[in-house]
């Protein structure tokens, strides 16, 4: 399964373009127990997967959520079990939560923001967003697998391009 398409039939049409990438769905009735914020669920099995190995037997049949707050060092918890793992005990850095290089913004793929500045500094352009869909296309994505939020990155990378490249006009000495 393609976790970056649509349910419409026809393939090339499926695939999210820049402005129309999917944003997971957030709740904000169901905030982090931490800073309240919105989040969104997330499966067992994307838990386990990005845990630090020692942290396994922590994890338990329940509902989890990942918290949506840049500014909250809680990725995942949960509601019932009043579990919360933070991001000293993931495996791998979450973009959304990070200040400082290396920024992940792709885990399929493995681009970072770095990567972004470089070809912007470089072409005044970024062609990540178009080499992802050209993946996407090719049935390459396992974001539920790579992405801390388990959900599609596409969304959040143009998001990320956006900035950047409004950056790289407004401050270019930062590129």
């Amino acid at each position: 399964m393609n976790c970056c398409l649509t349910d419409t039939t026809d393939a090339e049409a499926s695939v999210f373009g820049n402005e129309n990438a999917p944003r997971p769905k957030d709740d904000t009735s169901r905030g982090c127990k931490r800073c309240g914020s919105a989040s969104r669920p997330v499966t067992r099995k994307t838990i386990l997967l990005m845990l630090k190995p020692e942290l396994l037997d922590r994890v338990v049949e329940a509902e989890y959520r990942f918290c949506t707050d840049p500014d909250c060092r809680v990725i995942y918890f949960t509601e019932d079990e009043g579990l919360c793992f933070t991001t000293e005990d993931l495996r791998v850095r979450v973009g959304l939560k990070e200040k400082d290089d290396p920024i992940p913004i792709c885990y399929c793929f493995g681009f970072d923001e770095g990567d972004a500045r470089e070809e912007i500094a470089r072409t005044g352009r970024c062609s990540i967003p178009e080499r992802i869909s050209a993946l996407i296309k090719e049935g390459m994505c396992a974001c539920p697998e790579k992405n801390p939020s388990g959900a599609c990155c596409l969304g959040e990378v143009n998001r990320a391009i956006k900035r950047l490249m409004i950056e790289a006009v407004e401050m270019p000495e930062l590129v």
